[in-house]
């Protein structure tokens, strides 16, 4: 666990001055975005958690809403970088959302936010416990992963969908921990971004979708919403070839809302 979890510190250590790069890229901007904007409250004057924050790219969009946001993020560059861009209007702070937050208090927060970070924890019982500990009653967290059909496809095939290469410039390369993949047992993998030879990879895990969705139902949250970004009209025009790649494939992302 520590090891894994010090992989994925230096892995967005390494990538935090450049990471406002990637927040840009089509697939981000125009459809996980916009996703997980429509499962969103209206945000003016809630209390909001983003965990695992970033550069603070999206904590600074929901404070510009009128927000009280506070990111937190495992990597100290990344939050290093949030402050330095950002920290005029949020607070930033170092924390990992696999253990205990105890430097907050229960009940204090109207909003999680929570983007693609579980798909780099081996369990989710502790976020999602810790997420229910700190929302008011009737607060919500709103999150999105990986898609676990897509996941699951990506470790079995050992590769990543050619509309990758299509909306950005980078070569995937994919190394399952086993060489049998089991869809219903979560599963660590790495993604070498940049190819064979690159010294930074990505480290996951990938579960199915009753795992994903299990420790918020018997934490007691309530399912309220699930979207799979999809390519709308205006992403067919500006990108009609990723378009068309895009929806013959498992959606990348999986977003959800769930009420505590």
């Amino acid at each position: 666990m520590d090891g894994d979890s010090d992989s994925i510190e230096h892995h967005y250590d390494a990538v935090a001055d450049i990471w406002a790069e990637f927040t840009q890229q089509p697939t981000k901007k125009h459809l996980l975005w916009p996703t997980i904007r429509s499962l969103l409250p209206p945000v003016d004057g809630l209390r909001v958690l983003d965990a695992g924050c970033g550069d603070g790219h999206y904590a600074a969009r929901l404070a510009d809403r009128g927000a009280d946001v506070l990111g937190i993020d495992a990597s100290q560059e990344m939050i290093r970088t949030a402050e330095e861009r950002h920290g005029d209007r949020v607070d930033f702070r170092r924390a990992r959302v696999d253990e205990p937050l105890e430097f907050l208090e229960d009940d204090s927060f109207d909003l999680v936010c929570c983007q693609h970070v579980f798909s780099h924890l081996p369990s989710l019982e502790t976020p999602v416990e810790e997420f229910a500990r700190v929302l008011r009653p009737g607060g919500s967290v709103v999150l999105s992963t990986h898609h676990p059909f897509h996941d699951f496809q990506v470790v079995r095939d050992e590769a990543y969908p050619d509309a990758y290469a299509a909306l950005e410039d980078l070569n995937p390369v994919v190394e399952p921990s086993s060489p049998r993949t089991n869809y219903h047992e979560t599963e660590r993998f790495k993604i070498h971004w940049t190819g064979e030879e690159s010294s930074n990879p990505g480290v996951y895990y990938r579960r199915s979708l009753t795992e994903l969705l299990r420790p918020l139902l018997e934490t007691g949250f309530d399912l309220r919403a699930l979207e799979e970004p999809a390519p709308n009209e205006a992403f067919e025009r500006e990108f009609p070839d990723a378009a068309t790649e895009l929806e013959r494939r498992v959606p990348r992302s999986i977003c959800l809302r769930a009420q505590r």
